[in-house]
């Protein structure tokens, strides 16, 4: 997971997920704040002392603040929001460790948290607002893509310059404010205050009967010695389709190899050990697509994710048959919860998802490009995980940071381990080896900047070219270099002057 899940979590595994089971009835047992001190030490009743790390904040009365985020809310089936806001205990561990997250530190500090949801105009209605200038919002926990557009056109802050926030501290992803961040400014991160960055870390999922089936290789052992890559997969993906009707054409009524999306030729090109964008020494991005290394990747990730193949189910090749809404839902995620699909490579939310499904399946981090590979890489999708902003209109940041600060650090020892622990490891995970599994995945994670500005269309071009079942890549690449490059340079002048 993020970089503070070994450390902590382990040395917390027995005392806080003992807590998690118990908090519906009892909240007095959690970790408690140092008003002056990021250390402290404390003596938890079923266990040795243990060292925490605590934010170093002081003594506030918010006098009942109401603290406002703007979130995605629920309107999507498959990113709901669920980690800003609880209304009330109900025995779901991830709920159950927002409310008591947020009723703990709003007693402390005094102040309440509101989610306001704007459905599926949550970046617009953002947006005016702070184009208004009106103080709407404390906190955007909205697309961390949007991230491109807020940070450009002056509508959020730099997170660098928030009194009380300390990026370093191990509640923010650290891979993520390396990744993120142009010419040391930050404008949106993640970390332990939310969970949907760790949703939307890309995987696969494949139906264990079906492998069993078909004799592939053991997979948990292809990734522990690191014969897990591209052409392995595509061995596997290929060796799965079955026209099951025998009517001599694939649909929904046959057995595929893998489902498909043009963001999944960029994904397998990540876990290949590719960039769209890379940062120099200054921290100033450049394009490192147009590379050997990564039209190789992209050759191989186009067979495995080609819409026109008989192993590739595609999404875009139904969307006249379902509504564009409904694709996902009704269709694909059907097709593997049926057990016609061997891989379903997706967002990791879609572990949870298919939790009554009673086709037993395994998880899978992304496959390497070759066997000499260093480690595995695994794309985090900008668009789907959210993202801490705060907007210019906020009229306390003083406030602001405190509390988002608070909040972040008890997620770290409460909601991290209910959606790791409990969640992924205990409740919904099928076997031992998806729990290892686990750990390498979210040890993996790349947050890559072309997903978020793509400038030029260069972050687009492998998935455009998948959509188009084309594999010009160098002259496709080409016809936007120019492009590409002037916006880039635009935007990192327009950071650079962002003082």
């Amino acid at each position: 997971m993020k970089q503070m899940i070994k450390a902590i979590c382990l040395m917390l595994a027995l005392s806080t997920v003992a807590t998690i089971l118990i908090s519906c009835s009892d909240t007095s047992d959690k970790p408690t704040f140092s008003q002056d001190s990021s250390v402290n030490t404390s003596t938890d009743e079923q266990s040795e002392e243990t060292t925490k790390i605590l934010p170093d904040l002081p003594p506030r009365d918010f006098d009942g603040y109401t603290f406002r985020v703007i979130t995605k809310g629920d309107w999507d089936v498959h990113w709901k929001t669920k980690d800003i806001y609880a209304e009330e205990l109900n025995g779901d561990p991830i709920n159950d460790a927002v409310f008591n997250r947020n009723t703990k530190i709003g007693e402390q500090f005094n102040f309440t948290v509101k989610e306001i949801e704007e459905f599926s105009d949550y970046s617009g209605a953002a947006q005016r607002s702070i184009v208004a200038g009106s103080d709407d919002y404390d906190m955007l926990a909205i697309a961390l893509a949007s991230m491109g557009s807020f940070s450009t056109n002056g509508y959020v802050m730099d997170l660098k310059q928030i009194p009380y926030i300390d990026l370093e501290k191990p509640w923010y992803d650290q891979n993520a404010n390396q990744s993120l961040s142009i010419a040391n400014r930050l404008y949106s991160t993640t970390g332990e205050l939310m969970i949907m960055d760790n949703d939307a870390i890309w995987v696969l999922l494949f139906n264990k009967p079906m492998a069993q089936e078909l004799q592939l290789p053991n997979l948990y052992e292809a990734v522990q010695n690191s014969t897990w890559t591209l052409d392995l997969l595509y061995e596997c993906v290929t060796a799965a389709p079955r026209d099951l009707n025998g009517d001599s054409k694939m649909d929904e009524n046959d057995q595929w190899g893998i489902l498909g999306e043009s963001f999944n030729t960029f994904a397998l090109c990540v876990g290949a050990g590719n960039r769209v964008i890379s940062k120099d020494k200054d921290d100033l991005p450049y394009i490192s697509i147009n590379t050997p290394e990564f039209i190789a990747a992209f050759e191989k990730a186009f067979k495995i994710n080609d819409r026109r193949s008989d192993h590739c189910f595609y999404v875009s090749n139904y969307l006249g048959k379902y509504s564009a809404s409904d694709v996902w839902s009704q269709c694909m995620d059907k097709m593997f919860s049926d057990g016609k699909v061997l891989f379903n490579f997706a967002g990791m939310n879609r572990v949870t998802l298919f939790r009554s499904m009673e086709t037993d399946f395994g998880i899978l981090p992304v496959p390497k490009g070759s066997e000499t590979q260093d480690r595995y890489y695994c794309a985090v999708s900008c668009w789907c995980a959210s993202g801490i902003m705060i907007p210019i209109t906020v009229t306390d940041f003083e406030r602001t940071g405190i509390i988002i600060e608070a909040l972040s650090a008890e997620s770290m020892y409460v909601l991290t381990p209910a959606y790791y622990e409990i969640s992924l490891k205990t409740k919904y995970s099928r076997d031992n080896e998806s729990q290892g599994m686990l750990d390498i995945i979210f040890a993996s994670t790349v947050f890559d900047l072309g997903n978020i500005f793509d400038w030029g269309g260069v972050y687009s071009l492998p998935g455009t070219l998948t959509e188009n079942s084309s594999t010009d890549f160098s002259s496709r690449y080409k016809k936007i270099e120019k492009s590409a490059i002037k916006n880039m340079e635009k935007t990192i002048e327009q950071y650079m002057s962002n003082f």
